[in-house]
């Protein structure tokens, strides 16, 4: 596809003799000649971008704005200055290749917006748009700006209507496109969540709620459109209940309703108004909490789980704030390795840590977006320990996509390397804005041991069939890497802590604990002689590797059919 070029104004905009004119704010114009020096002909653009033959273009045209009293057309004709001055745009021939979105339909005038808006009406919906849905196709996405537009404007003087002529002859999305194409299995899984979301079974449900399944969708498909629009009609009940709950004077069914609408979008922007509307009017306003709150620190339970968006509309991994607290960390039962040692207390802030391990599906979508190139890929190979030789071997052409052994996208990503992991954090860090890393050692250790003293979260014995690791010694029945989420999550609600997958961290190595597994490492501070600490075993290896204390090492390029990850991000 070639270039896409886009051209938007914001201004204002009229007819003089038939001609479309676009008008600066700050023009001078009083008479016919002043039209030619202080305004541009619209035909002058559309024949400057209809030059891009092999692409297409997008003109956006936010003019004929209200601000242009009508007393400015009616002085100057009865002053003589100039006759057939129109308010509005005619409509135009969009060329071929072309889409041209008017704020408003011929003939007729756009709001400016309230005073203490930056925007026009348009232009404020048009950036919404642009923010929450840039997967759609750019003629859904205009109709998405219209409907709201027009909602706005309803109980006005005139209702504005955006309106669009369009030549367009090939797709395109301001950002990734809801794929069309979909794994086997969505249509159904879509079918069960429309059921859940007619029946409102919403978020709580023992059968399934709609929430759970269009997240499901979500992680199989992560631009399904259905199920994005799914989340957001979810979201759009609740406003409609709480409103009616308060309208009612039901504010204990409001409030429930709120803590479910924070939890479907703790962004919404809803969130706020509604939040102000459950003030007493007699009382003292009450502090709100916040989406994220926690427990005292001395309190170990599971967080709240939560998803930040991507740039193209689509969802992050799973994350679960952590409270903060104090732990024990080392070799707390004995019997572990002289570098678990001296056991120590730790402190540790609030943060937030993925649900689940990174999933083949989740470092696909970074792989499509960015183009990156793995340490294996590039270095071709993968290593693996062969128990039956007692030594690593490498294991040629081996890598994320293709470890040589089976995988879904539901399984957690292997062959992957720290400066692998880092890149993926680092990239959503850019996605979401919020700052996203490795954990430390110490973050992992609490985070895997929610509260226990123990060798296992769930007491000193392995037990049978708990976790994926060497099937002789954790009962599973996986010969390679199991699903995320296959197993029972620990208290503070993460999965697969023990075992499936090691998980590199952002702390250096030491042979005993000396005060770095508090410290994150940098790509910039790390060279080619770092070390950097891995935990929690994985499918290959005996049990005692998988203790929460457990630590491994290696060198920041080097990767493993047993080596993944899972983020933190930062409060």
């Amino acid at each position: 596809m070639g270039g896409v070029g886009l051209f938007y104004f914001s201004g204002h905009g009229f007819q003089y003799k038939n001609v479309n004119y676009l008008v600066p704010l700050r023009a001078d114009i009083e008479s016919g000649v002043d039209i030619e020096e202080e305004a541009i002909k619209a035909n002058y653009v559309l024949y400057q971008m209809e030059q891009n033959e092999s692409g297409m273009n997008l003109i956006i045209l936010d003019a004929c704005r209200d601000s242009i009293s009508e007393s400015f057309f009616e002085d100057r004709k009865n002053k003589g200055f100039f006759d057939g001055l129109h308010l509005g745009l005619a409509d135009m021939r969009a060329p071929t290749g072309s889409l041209i979105a008017y704020s408003t339909a011929p003939g007729t005038i756009s709001w400016t917006g309230l005073r203490w808006e930056r925007n026009s009406v348009y232009t404020k919906h048009l950036l919404k748009v642009l923010q929450e849905k840039a997967y759609l196709s750019v003629t859904d996405l205009f109709i998405e700006v219209r409907n709201r537009v027009m909602q706005e404007t309803k109980t006005e003087r005139h209702q504005q209507e955006p309106w669009e002529a369009t030549s367009l002859t090939q797709n395109f999305c301001f950002g990734q496109c809801a794929s069309r194409w979909q794994p086997p299995g969505i249509s159904q899984l879509l079918g069960a969540c429309k059921k859940h979301f007619q029946a409102n079974r919403l978020t709580s449900w023992r059968g399934g709620t709609a929430l759970a399944c269009y997240e499901e969708v979500l992680k199989k498909a992560p631009t399904n459109a259905e199920a994005l629009a799914g989340l957001e009609k979810i979201e759009a009940k609740y406003v409609r209940w709480i409103q009616r709950a308060l309208n009612r004077g039901q504010r204990q069914k409001a409030k429930r309703y709120l803590a479910s609408l924070r939890k479907v979008n703790p962004e919404s922007p809803k969130l706020e108004k509604l939040e102000e509307q459950l003030q007493p009017r007699h009382e003292t306003p009450i502090v709100v909490p916040a989406p994220i709150r926690f427990l005292p620190s001395n309190t170990f339970v599971a967080g709240k789980v939560f998803r930040d968006r991507l740039k193209d509309g689509s969802l992050a991994p799973e994350m679960v704030w952590i409270p903060a607290g104090t732990f024990r960390m080392g070799d707390i039962q004995g019997g572990g390795k002289d570098n678990e040692q001296p056991v120590h207390r730790v402190s540790v802030n609030k943060f937030a840590m993925g649900r689940y391990e990174v999933t083949v599906g989740e470092f696909r979508q970074f792989v499509n977006v960015t183009g990156y190139k793995t340490d294996a890929e590039k270095g071709g190979d993968c290593w693996t320990y062969d128990y039956d030789a007692g030594e690593w071997k490498e294991l040629r052409n081996a890598n994320w996509y293709n470890p040589r052994f089976s995988q879904t996208d539901n399984h957690p990503v292997v062959c992957v390397s720290w400066n692998d992991a880092t890149s993926y954090t680092e990239w959503l860090s850019t996605q979401t804005r919020q700052t996203y890393r490795l954990p430390t050692e110490t973050e992992w250790e609490y985070a895997a041991r929610a509260g226990s003293n123990t060798k296992y979260w769930w007491g000193n014995g392995i037990g049978s069939n708990k976790a994926n690791c060497d099937n002789n010694h954790c009962g599973d029945h996986f010969k390679y890497t199991a699903p995320v989420g296959s197993f029972a999550a620990n208290v503070f609600g993460l999965y697969d802590t023990v075992g499936n997958v090691w998980e590199w961290t952002c702390s250096e190595y030491e042979d005993s604990y000396k005060g770095k597994e508090k410290r994150c490492f940098s790509k910039k501070r790390a060279n080619s002689s770092s070390l950097f600490v891995l935990h929690g075993g994985s499918w290959i290896d005996v049990a005692g590797w998988t203790r929460s204390s457990g630590r491994y090492w290696n060198s920041r390029t080097l990767r493993g059919r047993g080596y993944g990850f899972r983020p933190v991000r930062i409060f």
